[in-house]
């Protein structure tokens, strides 16, 4: 992979040019250009798909793994997870009946297999209209509570989850949605994530990393500046400042957690985040995840401590509120460079 080849010209994606009468690994080929649209960590993209008439096969790209943000590879089979999801529902639209299966293996992190028609005359969802619009806010939210139906739609988004077509197996994933003194205990240990994170070289060569490649959008010049910046300044007090700022103009931080802590539960969690974010995104409501503290295994231990969440594993951390910034996607790379033919 290089920066030439990030673009954002993949979010132009046209569902009028769904090939409805061509073979089944063509129309699986067209979902892919959904399934790219997905959030992940660093915008790190670290998803490869494989087409096997009607099933894809889903795997990670090591290439592409936080190595050191990410060392038990949780944030790695979440950003997988919401590509899964990503792809369920644009083959839904399109007359499939997708089912999702985990073999368990490097190779094959999940399976969806597209069965029904796929005659492109599926059932209209607010979901799949958001596929090619959700954007992640990075900016304060004004601080104004969830509208009372947003909210009760996000909740129902997250509980509906990924049981269509899920594996049974699969580790049920809960929402909890935090307001009051338990999120000012967020701040607080999101300001301790930053300062440690920042504090370690390592963390800052690999952000510079993905910051340097254009993966988080900026231009070629602030990118590598940016790169430098972050690889070689200890900018923990600033960003611990911006971040605990950010958790308080929040009116919601939600956190997602499942019973176990394998891969497949951190999948789950990645198709439930996103069928959350998907559904904020059609209520007008800004979604904006921040992984630090769960980066940080005494500090994930902590917001279990604080939240009383007893043996429940917190697999994902993320803001929900409005944002007045209208915000540009990220780039990607198209379906040809993570698509393994064959």
């Amino acid at each position: 992979m290089s920066a030439t080849e990030l673009t954002r010209s993949v979010w132009d994606v046209d569902a009028d040019d769904f090939p409805a009468d061509t073979p089944v690994a063509d129309r699986a080929r067209f979902c892919l250009q959904y399934a790219i649209l997905a959030p992940s960590s660093h915008n790190s993209q670290p998803w490869r798909f494989r087409v096997d008439g009607n099933a894809i096969h889903v795997a990670a790209d090591e290439s592409r793994w936080l190595e050191v943000a990410d060392p038990d590879r949780r944030e790695l089979f979440v950003s997988l997870g919401c590509a899964v999801e990503n792809l369920v529902v644009a083959a839904e639209r399109f007359g499939f009946d997708p089912t999702v299966a985990y073999p368990g293996d490097d190779d094959r992190v999940a399976t969806v297999t597209l069965g029904g028609s796929g005659d492109g005359d599926g059932d209209a969802s607010p979901l799949f209209d958001e596929l090619t619009s959700r954007r992640t806010s990075h900016a304060p939210f004004d601080g104004e509570p969830l509208e009372p139906t947003a909210r009760e739609l996000i909740v129902a988004a997250a509980e509906a989850g990924a049981d269509d077509g899920a594996d049974a197996d699969a580790s049920a994933v809960t929402l909890h949605l935090v307001t009051g003194e338990p999120k000012h205990a967020i701040g607080e240990l999101q300001a301790e994530a930053d300062r440690a994170q920042m504090e370690d070289p390592t963390y800052r060569r690999e952000l510079g990393h993905w910051i340097g490649l254009g993966a988080l959008g900026h231009g070629w010049l602030a990118a590598r500046v940016g790169q430098a910046v972050v690889s070689h300044l200890d900018l923990g007090d600033r960003e611990a400042a911006k971040n605990s700022k950010l958790v308080e103009s929040a009116p919601v931080v939600g956190v997602l957690t499942t019973d176990t802590d394998d891969s497949t539960a951190r999948v789950e969690t990645g198709r439930v985040f996103e069928r959350v974010a998907l559904r904020a995104s059609a209520e007008g409501v800004a979604v904006h995840p921040m992984s630090q503290i769960l980066e940080r295994p005494p500090l994930r231990k902590r917001l279990g401590d604080e939240l009383d969440l007893g043996s429940a594993k917190p697999q994902h951390l993320f803001r929900v509120g409005y944002a007045d910034e209208a915000v540009a996607h990220t780039p990607r790379w198209p379906v040809e460079v993570v698509l393994n033919e064959g």
